[in-house]
């Protein structure tokens, strides 16, 4: 019962995540080692996902690129074992962190570039300074992203007490 409740789980992460543009097998193997809370070995991660070794090999990669998978090895075993951050803030702010990297920053900048080829050609002043606006209101928004992440992920204070105004009371 409780590996049918597993399994349920890896799948519907597997589903989100793949929603959100993230592979799908590397949710289930992030899924697996959350759900499971217990280190596994590679040859463990492909039996229970019927996935390739390459595919896991690749996949673990990616997590520990991220930052929510770790690789270990017990002292005396020469199987390497895998585990995952446990701390659902944690892994939360590390997958915020590496997205922003990823995705926001090389656009702002992109875009900043973008700003700076606009110079006076054939095309009339209106033009040149329509397109100036409606790139200037995407590097608003991307400001305004850029500083909520400070805000939140800063340094002096934990993601959890940043967003604990935002969540529902606790019952005691």
């Amino acid at each position: 019962m409780l590996e049918e409740v597993q399994d349920q789980f890896i799948l519907q992460w597997g589903r989100m995540s793949s929603a959100w543009g993230i592979n799908r097998t590397m949710a289930q193997i992030h899924a697996l080692l959350y759900i499971t809370g217990e280190p596994l070995t590679v040859d463990e991660i492909l039996h229970r996902l019927s996935i390739s070794r390459g595919n896991a090999s690749m996949n673990l990669r990616q997590l520990m690129e991220w930052g929510i998978v770790k690789r270990t090895r017990e002292l005396g075993d020469r199987k390497d074992l895998y585990t995952c951050e446990m701390d659902p803030w944690v892994m939360l702010a590390r997958v915020v962190r590496e997205r922003k990297r990823r995705e926001i920053d090389p656009t702002m900048e992109a875009i900043r570039d973008c700003m700076q080829k606009i110079k006076d050609d054939e095309t009339s002043a209106a033009e040149r300074q329509a397109l100036r606006e409606r790139l200037q209101g995407l590097l608003d928004v991307f400001a305004l992203v850029d500083e909520v992440y400070r805000q939140v992920f800063s340094v002096e204070r934990s993601f959890e007490e940043a967003v604990r105004p935002f969540l529902p009371p606790e019952k005691s």
